[in-house]
Protein backbone atom coordinates (compact mmCIF):
# COMPACT_ATOMS: atom_id res chain seq x y z
CA UNK A 1 0.00 0.00 0.00
CA UNK A 2 1.73 3.51 -1.25
CA UNK A 3 1.42 6.03 1.79
CA UNK A 4 1.89 9.59 0.99
CA UNK A 5 4.19 9.60 4.10
CA UNK A 6 5.38 5.92 4.75
CA UNK A 7 8.17 6.61 7.66
CA UNK A 8 6.85 5.47 10.90
CA UNK A 9 6.35 7.88 14.27
CA UNK A 10 6.20 7.00 18.01
CA UNK A 11 2.51 7.47 17.66
CA UNK A 12 2.12 4.84 15.14
CA UNK A 13 3.99 2.76 17.55
CA UNK A 14 1.77 3.33 20.43
CA UNK A 15 -1.88 3.35 18.36
CA UNK A 16 -4.58 1.58 20.50
CA UNK A 17 -7.55 2.52 18.17
CA UNK A 18 -9.42 3.75 15.45
CA UNK A 19 -12.21 5.85 14.41
CA UNK A 20 -14.55 3.46 13.26
CA UNK A 21 -16.99 1.73 16.21
CA UNK A 22 -14.98 -0.89 17.36
CA UNK A 23 -17.08 -4.48 17.00
CA UNK A 24 -14.06 -6.62 17.77
CA UNK A 25 -10.65 -4.62 18.90
CA UNK A 26 -7.36 -6.41 18.27
CA UNK A 27 -3.92 -4.91 19.21
CA UNK A 28 -0.70 -6.58 18.32
CA UNK A 29 2.91 -5.74 18.60
CA UNK A 30 4.57 -9.58 17.03
CA UNK A 31 7.80 -10.32 15.80
CA UNK A 32 9.16 -13.24 13.74
CA UNK A 33 12.98 -13.75 13.33
CA UNK A 34 15.06 -16.38 11.64
CA UNK A 35 18.68 -15.75 13.34
CA UNK A 36 21.74 -17.55 13.56
CA UNK A 37 23.47 -18.36 17.07
CA UNK A 38 27.90 -18.07 17.42
CA UNK A 39 26.43 -22.04 17.88
CA UNK A 40 26.19 -22.04 14.55
CA UNK A 41 22.23 -23.13 14.40
CA UNK A 42 19.31 -21.36 12.46
CA UNK A 43 16.92 -20.05 15.18
CA UNK A 44 13.46 -18.96 14.63
CA UNK A 45 12.11 -16.83 17.27
CA UNK A 46 9.07 -14.97 17.50
CA UNK A 47 6.31 -14.03 19.72
CA UNK A 48 3.37 -11.67 20.43
CA UNK A 49 1.38 -8.85 22.54
CA UNK A 50 -2.26 -9.51 21.36
CA UNK A 51 -4.92 -7.51 22.88
CA UNK A 52 -8.86 -8.68 22.29
CA UNK A 53 -10.59 -6.76 23.08
CA UNK A 54 -13.70 -8.84 23.01
CA UNK A 55 -12.68 -11.27 24.48
CA UNK A 56 -11.74 -9.12 27.48
CA UNK A 57 -8.17 -10.63 27.40
CA UNK A 58 -5.13 -9.86 26.96
CA UNK A 59 -2.36 -12.52 25.44
CA UNK A 60 1.32 -12.81 25.53
CA UNK A 61 3.07 -15.67 22.87
CA UNK A 62 6.39 -16.55 22.98
CA UNK A 63 7.65 -19.38 20.71
CA UNK A 64 11.53 -20.47 19.72
CA UNK A 65 12.16 -22.79 17.24
CA UNK A 66 15.68 -24.32 16.33
CA UNK A 67 17.52 -26.52 13.38
CA UNK A 68 16.78 -27.81 9.84
CA UNK A 69 14.80 -30.98 8.59
CA UNK A 70 14.28 -32.59 5.65
CA UNK A 71 11.21 -33.82 3.52
CA UNK A 72 10.91 -38.15 2.96
CA UNK A 73 9.14 -39.96 0.27
CA UNK A 74 6.42 -42.48 1.69
CA UNK A 75 7.53 -46.01 0.58
CA UNK A 76 5.22 -47.41 -1.63
CA UNK A 77 3.33 -43.96 -2.14
CA UNK A 78 3.16 -40.77 -4.05
CA UNK A 79 2.85 -39.09 -0.78
CA UNK A 80 6.17 -36.90 1.05
CA UNK A 81 5.50 -36.08 4.84
CA UNK A 82 8.09 -33.46 6.47
CA UNK A 83 10.40 -34.33 9.52
CA UNK A 84 11.00 -31.10 11.00
CA UNK A 85 12.56 -30.18 14.35
CA UNK A 86 9.57 -28.10 15.33
CA UNK A 87 9.07 -26.07 18.34
CA UNK A 88 11.69 -26.25 21.00
CA UNK A 89 9.62 -24.20 23.38
CA UNK A 90 6.56 -22.31 23.18
CA UNK A 91 4.25 -20.61 26.37
CA UNK A 92 1.25 -18.69 26.10
CA UNK A 93 -0.07 -16.58 29.25
CA UNK A 94 -3.26 -14.86 29.55
CA UNK A 95 -3.94 -11.90 31.21
CA UNK A 96 -7.08 -10.11 32.11
CA UNK A 97 -7.72 -7.18 30.18
CA UNK A 98 -5.76 -3.98 31.31
CA UNK A 99 -2.63 -5.64 31.67
CA UNK A 100 -1.42 -4.38 28.74
CA UNK A 101 0.32 -0.97 29.35
CA UNK A 102 1.55 1.63 26.96
CA UNK A 103 3.73 4.34 28.33
CA UNK A 104 4.32 7.24 26.30
CA UNK A 105 8.52 8.93 27.26
CA UNK A 106 10.03 11.59 25.76
CA UNK A 107 11.66 9.77 22.64
CA UNK A 108 10.36 6.29 22.83
CA UNK A 109 7.46 4.07 23.74
CA UNK A 110 7.49 1.39 25.75
CA UNK A 111 4.95 -1.40 25.71
CA UNK A 112 4.43 -3.95 28.24
CA UNK A 113 1.90 -6.90 29.25
CA UNK A 114 3.24 -8.41 32.28
CA UNK A 115 6.61 -9.65 32.81
CA UNK A 116 7.01 -11.93 30.02
CA UNK A 117 7.05 -9.54 27.25
CA UNK A 118 8.02 -5.65 26.82
CA UNK A 119 9.10 -3.86 23.75
CA UNK A 120 10.63 -0.29 23.70
CA UNK A 121 10.15 1.61 20.03
CA UNK A 122 12.37 4.40 19.92
CA UNK A 123 12.41 7.23 17.39
CA UNK A 124 15.33 5.99 14.93
CA UNK A 125 12.19 2.76 14.40
CA UNK A 126 14.19 0.33 16.54
CA UNK A 127 12.40 -1.96 18.88
CA UNK A 128 14.21 -3.51 21.92
CA UNK A 129 12.36 -7.00 23.02
CA UNK A 130 13.16 -8.33 26.48
CA UNK A 131 11.31 -11.79 26.53
CA UNK A 132 11.03 -14.61 29.73
CA UNK A 133 9.27 -17.88 29.41
CA UNK A 134 9.51 -17.63 33.39
CA UNK A 135 10.13 -21.44 33.58
CA UNK A 136 14.17 -21.24 32.91
CA UNK A 137 13.85 -22.23 29.44
CA UNK A 138 14.03 -19.38 27.25
CA UNK A 139 14.49 -15.89 27.27
CA UNK A 140 15.84 -12.97 25.19
CA UNK A 141 16.90 -9.60 24.76
CA UNK A 142 16.99 -8.13 20.73
CA UNK A 143 17.15 -5.16 18.76
CA UNK A 144 15.19 -4.97 15.68
CA UNK A 145 16.36 -2.18 13.03
CA UNK A 146 14.56 -2.12 9.66
CA UNK A 147 15.36 0.80 7.53
CA UNK A 148 13.10 3.71 5.68
CA UNK A 149 10.21 2.45 5.47
CA UNK A 150 7.72 -0.84 6.02
CA UNK A 151 4.69 -2.50 4.36
CA UNK A 152 1.69 -0.60 5.16
CA UNK A 153 -1.83 -1.97 6.07
CA UNK A 154 -3.53 1.13 6.72
CA UNK A 155 -2.39 4.35 8.65
CA UNK A 156 -4.74 7.30 8.15
CA UNK A 157 -7.16 5.22 6.14
CA UNK A 158 -8.38 1.27 6.61
CA UNK A 159 -7.05 -1.36 4.88
CA UNK A 160 -9.98 -3.96 3.81
CA UNK A 161 -9.15 -7.31 3.33
CA UNK A 162 -12.65 -8.26 3.16
CA UNK A 163 -15.72 -6.72 4.55
CA UNK A 164 -15.11 -7.80 7.67
CA UNK A 165 -11.18 -7.60 8.22
CA UNK A 166 -10.54 -3.75 8.70
CA UNK A 167 -7.14 -2.80 9.77
CA UNK A 168 -4.42 -0.77 10.56
CA UNK A 169 -0.83 -0.87 11.00
CA UNK A 170 2.64 -2.25 9.16
CA UNK A 171 4.89 -4.98 8.81
CA UNK A 172 8.41 -4.47 8.58
CA UNK A 173 11.83 -5.94 8.11
CA UNK A 174 14.90 -5.44 9.66
CA UNK A 175 18.46 -6.68 11.06
CA UNK A 176 18.07 -8.37 14.03
CA UNK A 177 21.19 -8.85 16.97
CA UNK A 178 21.16 -9.79 20.42
CA UNK A 179 21.10 -12.27 23.16
CA UNK A 180 18.70 -15.74 23.60
CA UNK A 181 19.19 -17.89 26.49
CA UNK A 182 18.17 -21.11 25.80
CA UNK A 183 18.22 -24.06 28.79
CA UNK A 184 20.76 -21.51 30.72
CA UNK A 185 23.06 -21.49 27.83
CA UNK A 186 23.91 -17.80 26.29
CA UNK A 187 24.38 -17.41 22.71
CA UNK A 188 24.46 -14.57 20.56
CA UNK A 189 22.28 -14.07 17.59
CA UNK A 190 21.82 -11.77 14.35
CA UNK A 191 19.64 -12.44 10.97
CA UNK A 192 16.82 -10.82 10.06
CA UNK A 193 13.45 -10.50 10.76
CA UNK A 194 9.96 -9.05 11.10
CA UNK A 195 7.97 -6.93 13.26
CA UNK A 196 4.30 -5.95 12.88
CA UNK A 197 2.40 -3.13 14.30
CA UNK A 198 -1.23 -4.24 13.98
CA UNK A 199 -4.84 -2.46 14.94
CA UNK A 200 -8.21 -4.05 13.59
CA UNK A 201 -11.72 -3.14 13.94
CA UNK A 202 -12.73 -6.56 13.04
CA UNK A 203 -10.76 -9.35 12.03
CA UNK A 204 -12.25 -13.01 9.90
CA UNK A 205 -10.84 -15.61 8.42
CA UNK A 206 -13.63 -17.29 6.98
CA UNK A 207 -13.42 -15.09 3.62
CA UNK A 208 -9.36 -15.19 3.41
CA UNK A 209 -9.83 -17.45 0.00
CA UNK A 210 -8.55 -20.98 0.48
CA UNK A 211 -4.78 -19.98 1.28
CA UNK A 212 -3.33 -16.83 2.87
CA UNK A 213 0.80 -16.02 2.75
CA UNK A 214 2.25 -13.20 5.20
CA UNK A 215 6.19 -13.08 5.85
CA UNK A 216 9.03 -12.07 4.23
CA UNK A 217 11.97 -13.17 2.59
CA UNK A 218 15.01 -10.32 2.18
CA UNK A 219 18.63 -10.43 1.34
CA UNK A 220 22.07 -8.16 2.66
CA UNK A 221 20.85 -6.41 -0.24
CA UNK A 222 17.16 -5.87 -0.20
CA UNK A 223 14.65 -6.40 2.22
CA UNK A 224 10.96 -7.44 1.22
CA UNK A 225 7.91 -8.03 3.14
CA UNK A 226 4.58 -9.36 1.62
CA UNK A 227 1.41 -10.22 1.86
CA UNK A 228 -1.21 -12.16 -0.39
CA UNK A 229 -4.76 -13.64 -0.37
CA UNK A 230 -4.93 -15.95 -3.01
CA UNK A 231 -8.61 -14.40 -3.72
CA UNK A 232 -7.93 -11.34 -2.78
CA UNK A 233 -5.65 -8.91 -1.55
CA UNK A 234 -1.66 -8.73 -2.67
CA UNK A 235 0.64 -6.34 -1.43
CA UNK A 236 4.77 -5.97 -0.65
CA UNK A 237 7.07 -3.21 0.32
CA UNK A 238 10.68 -3.70 -0.81
CA UNK A 239 13.75 -1.50 0.42
CA UNK A 240 17.15 -1.39 -1.69
CA UNK A 241 19.89 -1.07 0.81
CA UNK A 242 22.27 -0.09 -2.12
CA UNK A 243 20.20 2.22 -4.13
CA UNK A 244 17.99 3.64 -1.40
CA UNK A 245 15.15 3.10 -3.12
CA UNK A 246 11.92 2.36 -1.69
CA UNK A 247 8.75 0.31 -3.54
CA UNK A 248 5.75 0.16 -2.28
CA UNK A 249 3.65 -1.04 -5.41
CA UNK A 250 4.29 -3.18 -8.57
CA UNK A 251 3.05 -7.07 -9.22
CA UNK A 252 3.93 -9.94 -7.08
CA UNK A 253 3.14 -13.42 -8.02
CA UNK A 254 4.14 -16.34 -5.66
CA UNK A 255 4.36 -19.67 -6.67
CA UNK A 256 4.03 -22.69 -4.53
CA UNK A 257 5.61 -26.17 -5.30
CA UNK A 258 7.25 -29.34 -3.63
CA UNK A 259 3.64 -29.75 -1.24
CA UNK A 260 4.09 -32.49 1.50
CA UNK A 261 2.28 -33.33 4.39
CA UNK A 262 3.22 -31.60 7.68
CA UNK A 263 1.07 -34.42 10.12
CA UNK A 264 1.15 -31.02 12.93
CA UNK A 265 -1.05 -29.56 10.86
CA UNK A 266 -2.80 -31.99 9.22
CA UNK A 267 -2.74 -30.74 6.68
CA UNK A 268 -0.36 -30.37 3.31
CA UNK A 269 2.39 -27.16 2.95
CA UNK A 270 4.46 -26.11 -0.12
CA UNK A 271 8.09 -26.43 0.55
CA UNK A 272 9.28 -24.28 -1.50
CA UNK A 273 8.51 -20.85 -2.86
CA UNK A 274 9.00 -18.89 -5.96
CA UNK A 275 8.83 -15.27 -5.71
CA UNK A 276 9.07 -12.26 -8.20
CA UNK A 277 7.93 -8.47 -7.54
CA UNK A 278 8.12 -6.39 -10.84
CA UNK A 279 8.89 -2.79 -9.74
CA UNK A 280 9.58 0.57 -11.32
CA UNK A 281 13.53 -0.65 -11.86
CA UNK A 282 13.03 -4.36 -12.22
CA UNK A 283 12.26 -7.61 -10.96
CA UNK A 284 13.23 -8.79 -7.88
CA UNK A 285 12.86 -12.91 -7.97
CA UNK A 286 13.61 -15.28 -4.73
CA UNK A 287 13.92 -18.80 -4.47
CA UNK A 288 13.03 -19.86 -0.63
CA UNK A 289 12.69 -23.80 0.56
CA UNK A 290 11.47 -24.59 3.74
CA UNK A 291 13.56 -26.57 6.53
CA UNK A 292 11.18 -26.23 9.37
CA UNK A 293 7.86 -25.73 10.28
CA UNK A 294 5.51 -25.07 13.18
CA UNK A 295 1.98 -24.84 14.76
CA UNK A 296 0.50 -21.28 16.09
CA UNK A 297 -2.15 -19.71 17.68
CA UNK A 298 -3.63 -17.83 20.15
CA UNK A 299 -6.96 -18.93 21.12
CA UNK A 300 -6.69 -22.61 21.81
CA UNK A 301 -10.10 -23.41 20.63
CA UNK A 302 -10.72 -25.94 17.06
CA UNK A 303 -8.28 -25.36 14.22
CA UNK A 304 -10.71 -24.46 11.48
CA UNK A 305 -8.45 -22.41 9.99
CA UNK A 306 -4.98 -24.27 9.97
CA UNK A 307 -2.35 -22.07 10.24
CA UNK A 308 1.51 -22.60 10.47
CA UNK A 309 4.95 -20.66 10.54
CA UNK A 310 7.63 -21.77 7.92
CA UNK A 311 11.26 -21.05 8.62
CA UNK A 312 13.32 -21.14 5.20
CA UNK A 313 16.98 -22.61 4.87
CA UNK A 314 18.41 -22.04 1.53
CA UNK A 315 17.30 -19.04 -0.14
CA UNK A 316 18.52 -17.55 -3.61
CA UNK A 317 17.67 -14.19 -4.84
CA UNK A 318 18.91 -11.86 -7.71
CA UNK A 319 17.59 -8.80 -9.14
CA UNK A 320 17.03 -8.00 -12.69
CA UNK A 321 17.75 -4.74 -14.01
CA UNK A 322 15.57 -3.05 -16.85
CA UNK A 323 18.48 -3.14 -18.69
CA UNK A 324 19.09 -6.55 -18.06
CA UNK A 325 22.25 -6.56 -15.66
CA UNK A 326 21.55 -9.30 -12.80
CA UNK A 327 22.29 -8.54 -9.13
CA UNK A 328 23.06 -11.75 -7.16
CA UNK A 329 21.41 -11.27 -3.92
CA UNK A 330 23.20 -12.47 -0.81
CA UNK A 331 22.52 -13.75 3.31
CA UNK A 332 18.82 -15.08 2.12
CA UNK A 333 16.83 -15.55 5.31
CA UNK A 334 12.98 -15.44 5.94
CA UNK A 335 9.73 -16.79 7.36
CA UNK A 336 6.12 -16.92 6.10
CA UNK A 337 3.29 -17.68 7.62
CA UNK A 338 0.47 -19.75 6.17
CA UNK A 339 -3.68 -19.86 6.62
CA UNK A 340 -6.11 -22.54 5.24
CA UNK A 341 -9.32 -21.71 4.50
CA UNK A 342 -10.54 -25.09 7.02
CA UNK A 343 -9.16 -28.07 8.18
CA UNK A 344 -8.67 -30.78 5.78
CA UNK A 345 -11.05 -33.30 6.60
CA UNK A 346 -10.13 -37.10 8.18
CA UNK A 347 -10.56 -39.19 4.92
CA UNK A 348 -6.92 -39.06 3.97
CA UNK A 349 -5.08 -42.21 3.61
CA UNK A 350 -3.55 -44.06 7.10
CA UNK A 351 -0.48 -43.76 4.99
CA UNK A 352 -0.15 -40.06 5.81
CA UNK A 353 -0.55 -40.49 9.40
CA UNK A 354 1.68 -43.26 10.22
CA UNK A 355 3.93 -45.57 8.62
CA UNK A 356 6.40 -48.43 9.56
CA UNK A 357 8.62 -45.65 10.57
CA UNK A 358 6.77 -43.65 12.58
CA UNK A 359 3.85 -46.24 14.16
CA UNK A 360 4.15 -45.05 17.51
CA UNK A 361 4.39 -41.71 16.75
CA UNK A 362 1.43 -39.70 17.93
CA UNK A 363 -0.60 -37.75 15.65
CA UNK A 364 -3.72 -37.08 17.16
CA UNK A 365 -2.62 -34.11 18.82
CA UNK A 366 -4.40 -31.28 17.59
CA UNK A 367 -3.17 -27.66 17.87
CA UNK A 368 -4.65 -24.36 18.92
CA UNK A 369 -5.06 -21.98 16.10
CA UNK A 370 -6.52 -18.47 15.80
Amino acid sequence: MKINNPQVTLYDEARAGVDEQVRSGFLDWLHQFSVTGDDGELYSVGGAILSMNLEQMDVVNINISKGKGRVRQLPHSIYKVSEYPGMVHERMFRHSAGTLQIVKKEHSVLVTCGEEYSVECFEDNSWFFKINTMDGVYKAELWHKPHYAPLWYGRDTSSCLTQHSVTYGYNWVGEVEGVIVLHGKKIRVNGLGIRERYVAVDSCAAEIGGWEDWGWVSFNEIHSSLYEMRLGMKDFAMYDLETGKYYPEGKMTIQHEDWVFFRELDGFIPTTYKIAIEVEDGCYEAEAHVCNATTWGATHKVPDNPVATLTYGDVEGRFVNNDGSVRILTGGRGTMSVRQWHAYPNILPRELYADEDIQKKDCQNKFDTL
